[in-house]
């Protein structure tokens, strides 16, 4: 019998949740297959695909189903409806697997578990469980699959809040789940062992003393596809700034930071963000701060504004809104680049 291959789109919330989706599937017997990095023919097929009013990260995910078209057997695509209990995500991501439907052609079947927390704790198991018995597994290899995913999912959170991107963690994750292929139970403990040795293998934070600070803060898909963002972060290693992210910030910290908002925002990423950016003006972690954002994004206009202002209640810190969408070019995005962290430069030297 042949072995089921499930795709995972390269996009959207595969930047917070591939590890444990493609550790549930794999757990279940099938093979997962996963959308190349983003190129320009992925966003141009993308553009053909989508509505006209759709954003950048929209226009790249149709993209990246496209691309698996032909080589497996189902795509999953989440409908991911509330992950906290507390805000939803934007619209799209709701909408998202009809958009799909409507607009991709010969796409293979789609796998949907709705998630969403308000209906109980239980509800996400129960969606995974209906995944399962699409794919033809019983209910307790389910159960299993389902264990094991959360396990890694909690280790990769905890490689991303000691200063990993996910692309960084994701490579540890790889290596650490193979050397476990034969113990029958592994735990977060397990886990553990490894974070020390791979924190050192980052090289994103280096020596904050002499470094430029920069909070660069967004949403996961704008801020680590880095066809999109024109090696973002990369660019700014080389300007020789320290960067820091959200998913930097411990999801407890994150959660702190909520009574402090002015305004709570529907959206559970935009919250994110600005809970994140909190956390790093507390702890005075950051000396200036980039929002990368879409645009035509609705709910980042609001986040966008609300930085802005915030910015300038911490004595005027240096904030820059980084705008993106197909038609930004390279060049563009460094001269912004460069300028601001030579502000920071010398406002840094000048204290």
């Amino acid at each position: 019998m042949m072995t089921i291959r499930v795709g995972i789109p390269r996009s959207l919330a595969y930047y917070s949740f591939y590890p444990q989706w493609k550790t549930y599937l794999e757990e279940l017997g099938t093979e997962v297959v996963l959308s190349p990095p983003t190129t320009k023919d992925i966003v141009d097929q993308g553009i053909r695909d989508t509505v006209t009013d759709a954003c950048i990260p929209i226009k790249v995910f149709h993209g990246h189903v496209a691309a698996l078209i032909g080589q497996v057997d189902y795509i999953l695509i989440p409908r991911l409806v509330s992950i906290d209990g507390e805000a939803t995500l934007c619209p799209k991501f709701l909408g998202l697997s009809d958009m799909i439907k409507a607009s991709v052609a010969d796409i293979p079947p789609l796998l949907t578990p709705r998630l969403d927390i308000r209906d109980g704790r239980f509800a996400p198991l129960r969606a995974w469980l209906d995944v399962a018995k699409i794919l033809g597994a019983g209910r307790r290899k389910g159960l299993l699959a389902y264990r094991r995913a959360i396990q890694v999912g909690q280790y990769y959170e905890a490689l991303l809040a000691n200063h990993m991107l996910p692309n960084e963690a994701m490579s540890v994750i790889e290596k650490w789940w193979a050397s476990l292929q034969d113990k029958s139970s592994p735990s977060l403990a397990d886990a553990r062992s490894g974070i020390a040795s791979a924190q050192a293998s980052t090289e994103m934070l280096g020596d904050s003393s002499k470094q430029v600070r920069l909070g660069v803060v967004g949403y996961p898909y704008m801020l680590y596809d880095e066809f999109v963002n024109c090696s973002l972060l990369a660019n700014l290693k080389r300007l020789g700034a320290t960067v820091l992210t959200p998913e930097m910030v411990p999801a407890p910290s994150r959660k702190a930071q909520a009574k402090k908002q002015p305004k709570y925002l529907f959206w559970y990423y935009s919250n994110q963000v600005i809970r994140a950016t909190y956390h790093f003006f507390q702890e005075k972690m950051i000396d200036g701060l980039i929002h990368v954002t879409a645009f035509g994004c609705g709910p980042d206009a609001m986040v966008d504004k609300l930085l802005e202002l915030d910015c300038r209640k911490q004595n005027r810190l240096p904030y820059l809104s980084l705008c993106l969408d197909e038609h930004t070019g390279v060049a563009g995005v460094m001269t912004r680049l460069e300028a601001f962290i030579d502000m920071l430069v010398r406002r840094k030297g000048d204290s």
